[in-house]
Order: C-alpha cells, then structure tokens, then sequence
C-alpha cells in the first residue's frame, strides 16, 4: 500500500481514504494470518483490486462460519430434544424385554420386519391396516411414476430419431448442388420485371394514341380522309404493331409468372427452386422406372 504523499496532507478526502485502507488492510493481514496459523502468508500485489477481492472473501468467510456454528447449534439443539424426547420408562422397557425374550424367532422377524416397514413408510402407527394402505399408495404412485417415465423414455427415442433425420436433411440441402439457386436467377428476374414495366407503359403510350385517333375520327363528320387508303392502312399498321406488343407484354407476364409463387427473399427462394428440382428429378427417374419396366416385360 502506497504511504501518505505530501500532497494528500492538504486533501482530507485523500487522507481519510489512504486511512481507510490501511484499516482494511490491517484487517486482511489479521485474517490471513489467522487463516493460515502460523504458515507463510503468500506474496501478492497490494492493489485496490486485491484490497476488494480479499475484503469480499473475508466477508464470505465470516458468512459461512457464522451459518456454521448457527447449523452446529442447532444440531446439538435437536440431538438434546431427543435424547429429551427418549422414553426412559423403566416398566415399558421390561415389558418390552419380556416381550422380545418370549418370542420364538419367527415372531421376533415379523416384529422387525413390521418395525422396518412402519419406518420406511413413514406411517404414524405400526397398525397392519394402515401400513397396507400406506403401501398400496406408494405401489401405485411408483406405478404410476414408472409408466410415465416409459413415456418420457420413448419420446426422448422419438424426439433423437426425428433430430437425427432433420440433420440428415439439412446437411443433404447443404451439399446437393440440385437445391443450390442458379446464380443468374436473380438477375433474370429483375430483367424481366423491368422489361414488363417498359412495356406496359409502352402499352399504355399507344392505347391513348389510339384513343385520340379515334376521338378525332369520330368528331370529323366528314369522313372523307378518314375513310382514304392511306388512313386505313395507318390504322391498321398500327393495330398491327399494337397486336404485336400486346403479345410480346402478355408473353413477358407468362415467364414472369412462372417465379410469381417464389418467396421475396433469395435464399428462400434457391430453396423453393431447389426443391422443386428435385421433384423434377424423382419423376423423371420415376419415368425413366416405367419405362425401363415396359421393355423388361
């Protein structure tokens, strides 16, 4: 521990903690010194951190011999109860002398064995009626307790069978290459999705240039230019070209839908994909099976 510097006589706060823990310290020593009786206290860094370390185990310390001599009073406390409690009846002590001495030595086994059991089964009375309820009590409780033991032993075989299988499965999704996403998956997708969007609004342009042609048509009374080759043909080059983006946007939806069940995120979705791959596969063998099977015949 660190001495009393110059600078901390002229700070009384730094004083009082310096006196502090020399106190503390001094109680240290004395209860190391009375832990270790005579022996050779080991070397250690006198730090605060040590300081707080030893003061809180001194205090545990002190806890436990307290709860022990509280517990060891106590013992001696119940053992002077019972000598107490002890019938120290001179004639019930020769009657039962008498009693042992005259029987035969199946009597004195039946005795014994009632004695044993009225104990083990803690009953208040040795009376043979309530010793045969207490043990059809107890025989039915262990019963009881040994078939749900049963139960809890087969689900535990249940439960370490099902988790044996799902690591199975798992390390199966890990390591097959037929439940890994292609990696362009993504990318197409987005692709597709903006060229759906480009041509819907592309769709949407030439439905209002159609809407106007056909408005000023139908306010021109005269007809006469509407009705020209010229204008028919326009009209029908671009019916054409308006026929053939609706075909290109509504074959663009198809593929699209093709991923519309697909989950949002990507790694959900290379499973899902997976998975159906693997279906592929099993009744692709499967067709492979009846076909092979057709020849066998």
């Amino acid at each position: 521990m660190d001495s009393l510097t110059p600078s901390d006589l002229f700070s009384p706060s730094k004083a009082r903690q310096q006196r502090a823990q020399a106190q503390d310290w001094a109680q240290i020593d004395g209860w190391l010194s009375y832990k270790y009786a005579g022996r050779t206290i080991p070397s250690f860094e006198r730090n605060e951190e040590a300081l707080e370390v030893l003061r809180e185990l001194s205090m545990a310390n002190e806890r436990a011999d307290e709860e022990r001599m509280v517990r060891e009073k106590l013992e001696r406390e119940a053992l002077k109860e019972l000598d107490e409690q002890t019938p120290t009846n001179e004639g019930d002590k020769r009657i039962l002398d008498s009693i042992t001495t005259n029987l035969t030595s199946e009597g004195n086994e039946a005795i014994s064995a009632l004695a044993s059991t009225a104990v083990t089964l803690n009953t208040p009375s040795p009376n043979a009626e309530t010793i045969a309820h207490t043990l059809i009590r107890h025989t039915s409780t262990a019963q009881t307790l040994t078939n749900q033991l049963a139960y809890i032993e087969t689900l535990q075989r249940y439960l370490e069978k099902q988790h044996s299988l799902l690591r199975t499965q798992l390390t199966e999704l890990t390591i097959n290459p037929a439940f890994s996403t292609p990696s362009t998956l993504q990318r197409q997708t987005t692709e597709q999705v903006r060229q759906t969007k480009h041509l819907r609004t592309k769709v949407r342009e030439h439905e209002d240039k159609l809407s106007a042609l056909q408005i000023a048509q139908s306010r021109n009374n005269k007809g006469a230019d509407v009705g020209s080759a010229e204008a028919i043909g326009e009209m029908l080059e671009q019916q054409k070209a308006l026929d053939e983006l609706k075909g290109g946007v509504e074959e663009l939806e198809r593929e699209v839908e093709e991923f519309a069940g697909l989950p949002a995120d990507r790694e959900a979705a290379r499973k899902e994909v997976g998975k159906l791959e693997v279906e592929l596969d099993g009744l692709r063998r499967r067709r492979d099976a009846l076909f092979e099977g057709m020849f066998t015949r």
